[in-house]
């Protein structure tokens, strides 16, 4: 017997995402694993990793951090009130994950931290800071 192949991680938790019309309308720039070229709207930068519990049985444990992102205002709220919203609604919407199916895999998830301020970012220059906040989600997830 062969251990199930595990799908992309960061496909099924961007599906999942932007399934969410809420998170979708906060974050324009979509969800993708690094900031885009050119700053203009909010975004989410994720990054994910798993882990083999009993890969042989297909199960995984699955981390991301999700961040959101925005560097100038969104209406009247400030870049960092934007950003702390975006990893807000995600949080609330990986909260009510559980045994959700994508592709061959099965998942429940739970937000470990978060949301959490982050340091600006201002490797873009100081006169234009990206500011951020970020969440931390643990998957468990078994393959099919």
């Amino acid at each position: 017997m062969t251990a199930p192949v595990l799908p992309h991680l960061a496909g099924a938790v961007r599906a999942l995402l932007l399934a969410d019309a809420t998170f979708a309308a906060l974050a324009p720039g979509g969800v993708a694993p690094a900031a885009p070229a050119e700053v203009t709207v909010p975004y989410a930068v994720m990054l994910c990793s798993v882990t083999p519990i009993n890969a042989a049985a297909g199960a995984y444990r699955g981390t991301v951090a999700l961040n959101g992102c925005a560097a100038r205002p969104v209406g009247s709220k400030q870049p960092l009130t934007a950003a702390w919203d975006i990893a807000a609604r995600a949080a609330a919407v990986f909260a009510c994950v559980r045994n959700t199916a994508y592709e061959n895999v099965r998942y429940t998830a739970r937000v470990t931290d978060g949301p959490i301020e982050l340091r600006p970012d201002t490797s873009r220059g100081e006169a234009t800071p990206v500011y951020g906040a970020q969440i931390r989600v643990e998957l468990t997830l078994h393959a099919h």
